[in-house]
């Protein structure tokens, strides 16, 4: 049985709705993972900046702990 005009072009619509959906569905998933790839960059960038400030504040207190213990020997 073929479809009348119509139909087919009724079918027509409906799958082009379809795919327009999927295409859309695809591109929302594809911007959430791009999204959350550039949020796990930015937290990896801080995360480090973060520990390399902290290393140098040990650093800077590790020899002021050094300068102390000097100048208490020297006096002695």
């Amino acid at each position: 049985m073929v479809p009348d005009m119509y139909t087919r072009e009724k079918l027509a619509l409906e799958h082009r709705h379809t795919l327009l959906c999927e295409a859309q569905r695809e591109r929302m998933l594809a911007d959430a993972s791009t999204q959350a790839a550039h949020i796990l960059e930015r937290l990896e960038q801080s995360l480090g900046l973060y520990l390399i400030v902290l290393g140098t504040r040990l650093q800077r207190f590790g020899q002021r702990g050094q300068a102390v213990e000097y100048q208490a020997e020297s006096s002695s």
